[in-house]
């Protein structure tokens, strides 16, 4: 009696395999990063669910921090930092993600509203060497690449941080921020069909 082996398609194996790898992999990074984070956020007084560290990120927490669920702090080049200074307060609300390189300060005041995105190289910071007033970034703002927010700005929801800007002053909701000092101009206008 002679056995047969089952024929079998090697590439078609691999290449369920190979779809396998895909699905299983980006859930066991998000998995680690979510471990790290709960390494990295130890000192902070309320870390939400879900919140993933894939880089470095220097926490400094002396006052109060409060992190949103669903966060996510990108890896790169440089770390991101967060800092809370005594008697500060430094928030961020859910779904909101960072890439790398970022920098929030507290000396007073940071709210970081909910589902907001942060591009590298950001600086936010409620004290510049002058003066010391609250920051509030409003629900799903965008931040691009390294602009710069001043002490006592609010950011209005739905709002556009163009990249390189320097903010200032106040922005409306539904507004593009753009220039060193950034202007303001409605995204509306932005947005509309120039052939109408």
């Amino acid at each position: 009696m002679t056995s047969r082996m089952p024929f079998v398609r090697v590439p078609a194996v691999v290449a369920q395999l190979e779809a396998l790898r895909k699905s299983v992999e980006p859930r066991a990074q998000r998995a680690v990063a979510m471990v790290r984070a709960r390494w990295l956020f130890r000192a902070v007084q309320s870390v939400g669910h879900h919140v993933a560290a894939y880089g470095p990120i220097s926490v400094h927490n002396a006052g109060e921090m409060v992190l949103g669920d669903r966060l996510t702090f990108v890896g790169g080049m440089l770390p991101s930092s967060l800092v809370c200074h005594p008697g500060a307060r430094l928030s961020i609300g859910e779904e909101t993600q960072f890439n790398y390189g970022v920098s929030l300060e507290a000396w007073k005041s940071v709210s970081v509203g909910a589902r907001c995105m942060f591009a590298s190289f950001i600086r936010v910071g409620d004290r510049d060497g002058h003066h010391t007033a609250p920051i509030v970034i409003e629900d799903d703002v965008w931040v691009a690449h390294g602009a710069i927010i001043m002490p006592g700005v609010r950011v209005g929801a739905r709002s556009v941080v163009a990249a390189g800007s320097i903010v200032t002053q106040d922005v409306p909701p539904d507004t593009l921020a753009m220039g060193n000092p950034a202007r303001n101009m409605s995204l509306e206008l932005v947005a509309r069909d120039t052939g109408s």
